[in-house]
Parts: C-alpha cells; structure tokens; sequence
C-alpha cells in the first residue's frame, strides 16, 4: 500500500490489521458494517472479490445533531439545510433526534467540544451507517475508521468454512429487513441522500492488505458473529448492538493473545477479572493482571520486527499500544480508562459474550460458561477451576477466585442472564 507510516506497517505486521487509539472502541464494528453493506447484496463478503464499498458522509444529519448555530457556514450549505426545514421547530426537534443516535467515542471527554464530525452514528438501520469526515475539508475519508472493521471484514470473507461463511451472509441479508421501512429508516436514509458520498473506483486498500487466518482465535469471532446473527431472542437494534460489541471485545483479547505469542513464545497470560461484590484481594490481582498485560503489548510492539522498525517513534507505538485499554474500557473488561485500572466483566460484556458464544437456543450451566466459555474460549478467569487450569493456584489462595465466582453469578443473575432453579443448578441463557 502506498504511503503506509511505519506505525501501520508495525501494527498489521502483529495483528493482521491497523489497531490503532483512533479507531478504538466502537469504530471497527461500525466500519465493519460500512464493508457489509457499502457493496451490492451479490457482493456481500465475497471470498473472490475485494471491496469498494460506497462510503457515505450523512453530512446533515450529523450537522444537526451538533447543531447548525455552532457550525461555520463555509459554502452556504448549512442555509440550504435550514430552507429545506421550513423552520426552526423542525431543526430543534430533528437535532435532538439524531444526537440521541450518536455514539461517544470512548477517548474524547463528554465535556470536549470535538466539533460535529467527531461523534458516528450508532446503526441502529442501514441508512444510520455512514462513513468519516474530515473536519478540516469535510470531506468523506478515513478519520477515525483507520482499519479495525476492515481486518475483521478480511477475516470474514477470508473464512475456510464456506458453510459458516454462507450462514454469515444470510444472517447480514436478513439482519435490518425488520427495521428496514421504519419512520426512523425513512428519515435517516432521505438526509443521507441529500449528503456527499463517495463511490469508490478501486478495491479498499486497507481491507485487500489486511491479513486473515492467522491463528484459531478468529473462529471464535466467526462463530460469535454468526451466534449473534441467528439469535431469536435478540431485536435487529439488540443484535447490531451485540456485534458491534463483540467486534470490540474480540479484537481487545485478540491484541493482547498476538502479543502474547510475539514474546512469550506462545504461552499466554491469563486475563483475571474482578468481578467480587467487594474490592477484595482479587482486584489486587486483577490490577497486576492489566499491567502485565499493557507490558506484554508494549514488549512485543517494541520488539517485533526491530530492525525494520527501529526508527518508529514512541507516539506512534503509544497509539497502537492505547487501543488495548481504550476498547476494553469501552465494553466492559477494564473498569476504566484512566486512574487506577484492573480488569472486570461489566454488564455490557457479560451480555455481548453471552450473546455470542452461549448457544442461542438452550441454556448452559454457569459452571460451563465460566470454565469453557470464559476461560477456554476468550482466556479470562474468574473461577477457582479455571485458575486452577491457567496454574494461579500455585500462588494465590483457590477460595478468593471462589468468591469471585459468586460475585460473578450474583451480577449476572441481577442482569437477567442466571436462572437459579429449585435443586439449586444455575443456568445461562440471553432473556433480553
């Protein structure tokens, strides 16, 4: 590709694709979605064809949920916008409509004013789904969507197993076909029509470079994914949400399993989650945890590919090495971004991976989920069987992690996710 900064080079030679601060959080599955459906239905995921998807700016409906008064009126287009309205109730009322559907990004404070191109729209339907705009030219191109969507899109369409691939396809087809038609579609897809777009002329760069089927972890993606796509428990709004969240979800652990095979020769580190009614000594450990894991990422970010690499700068290196706890932070498995940090499970998580990996038609026994799902799927622990398994036993006292397991159950039985049956047996199941 050309032009690719050393930074960019760095990050796909690690992961496979561009992780970087800017597109942290919510951004890859959003730019996900972008890839899905910027392309022809028959195009879809295509396993032959790279895409070149048709990107839109939704430039009026993001300018009136910042608000038209505080935008500078460069060629005359917000008046234009305003005579469309035939009013100033409609453009009150549509503002605050479309700034209920925006997603805050998780590295940009709630009190920062970041300008009316900074903020993306949450899918709730196809039309919501838009691309960048550059603040500067407001322009249509890359910003924030620096490539996470695009590797998870690679890793799609790239999937040795046609049959799942196939089942993945038709869950996309079929995913917005409720919502499609709706007043809220209606109104978001007439001001994306009346926005720039820009259709490309040549295959996605980014995506055709990222790289795919490097290791079994992204069958766990797929397999989320498609979990997520076929859910009959789940409304089209709760299953965009759901996979937006595993897409951050997974490439967060993903980082951090990459990093751990560049510079533990493939021995991961587990990832302990506090999830104890009370700041116990498991939080002491599940702090050390997260350190230990921002180590490892910085460790194997310095040391990979050093010659090549050894005139990259230590900003560039922070910004891949800052997508681990800003994701993370975002959905749930780090309590937060900033201050004194540790690793957790959130009711936002413990939903999304209930909702990918739990099989959505039958329940799981709770012991099951934290020994399989938890700690064999996506290496976190949080029972005494599975730190028993990842050898913490050895040095840390089993009834602690007892106790985070109760803790754990308490939360997800509070959130709806844990039936407790008379004989006692506790179940999981997605009761959204």
């Amino acid at each position: 590709m050309k032009n690719m900064s050393k930074g960019t080079e760095l990050s796909k030679g690690l992961y496979g694709g561009i992780l970087d601060i800017d597109n942290a959080g919510f951004s890859a599955g959003v730019e996900l979605l972008n890839f899905i459906y910027g392309v022809p239905e028959d195009k879809m995921l295509s396993p032959s064809t790279a895409p070149a998807p048709i990107k839109h700016g939704h430039h009026q409906a993001r300018q009136l949920a910042y608000g038209l008064d505080g935008i500078k009126d460069r060629t005359g287009q917000i008046q234009n916008l305003r005579n469309m309205l035939q009013g100033e109730s409609a453009e009150v009322v549509l503002g605050k409509l479309f700034a209920s559907l925006q997603i805050q990004p998780p590295n940009v404070k709630r009190t920062t004013d970041s300008g009316w191109t900074r903020k993306p729209f949450f899918p709730f339907t196809s039309s919501l789904i838009h691309w960048d705009i550059k603040k500067s030219n407001e322009n249509v191109e890359r910003v924030w969507m620096r490539g996470g969507g695009a590797l998870l899109h690679k890793i799609l369409r790239d999937d040795p197993n046609s049959s799942r691939l196939e089942n993945i396809r038709t869950g996309f087809k079929n995913l917005y076909t409720v919502a499609g038609g709706s007043a809220l579609d209606r109104l978001s897809k007439f001001f994306r029509s009346e926005s720039p777009r820009v259709e490309a002329d040549k295959p996605d760069e980014i995506e055709s470079s990222s790289r795919a089927n490097i290791d079994n972890f992204e069958d766990v993606y797929r397999d989320g994914l498609l979990n997520i796509l076929e859910h009959k428990k789940l409304t089209t709004v709760g299953k965009v949400e759901a996979l937006v969240n595993w897409s951050a979800i997974w490439l967060s652990i993903m980082q951090y399993r990459r990093s751990c095979s560049e510079v533990e020769n493939k021995l991961l580190s587990p990832i302990v989650c506090d999830c104890a009614t009370s700041a116990t000594s498991i939080r002491r450990l599940a702090r050390r945890q997260f350190q230990n894991a921002f180590s490892i990422i910085q460790k194997a970010i310095d040391t990979h590919n050093k010659d090549k690499f050894s005139e990259i700068k230590a900003g560039q290196k922070n910004r891949i090495r800052g997508f681990f706890p800003s994701t993370a932070s975002a959905v749930g498995l780090l309590n937060a971004y900033t201050g004194n940090r540790y690793f957790t499970l959130k009711v936002n998580a413990l939903e999304t991976i209930v909702a990918a990996l739990v099989p959505a038609t039958e329940e799981m026994p709770f012991a099951e989920f934290v020994d399989q799902i938890l700690y064999l799927n996506l290496g976190i622990v949080v029972s005494r069987g599975a730190a028993k398994s990842a050898g913490l036993l050895d040095d840390y006292d089993g009834t602690i992690f007892e106790e985070n397991e109760k803790g754990l159950a308490t939360q997800m039985k509070a959130a709806g996710l844990l039936t407790t049956y008379s004989d006692a047996t506790q179940m999981i199941s997605f009761r959204r």
